[in-house]
């Protein structure tokens, strides 16, 4: 039970400093590779719902893919950017 004025808190273990949360990262590293993969399953998705004029889903899933096609060619332009 907590009393007023008093504030359960939980303790979690440290991490020490420069160790990523090996859990977090390896589900990040999973999305960020499966992105390429996403991005042409949701223009062709798009594409197909648009031909059976699926309406705003096709016109979703066909942005969203655009959107990822952008976010990579960002990606990609500020990397070499970067380095040069």
């Amino acid at each position: 039970m907590v009393m007023k004025g008093q504030h359960m808190r939980l303790r979690l273990p440290k991490r020490e400093a420069g160790q990523p949360d090996t859990v977090h990262a390896h589900f990040c590293e999973a999305i960020d590779h499966s992105i390429l993969v996403l991005r042409t399953l949701f223009i062709v998705a798009g594409l197909i719902v648009a031909a059976v004029r699926g309406g705003r889903l096709g016109d979703f899933l066909f942005v969203t893919g655009l959107l990822f096609h952008f976010a990579i060619s960002f990606e990609h332009w500020w990397i070499t950017k970067r380095t040069r």
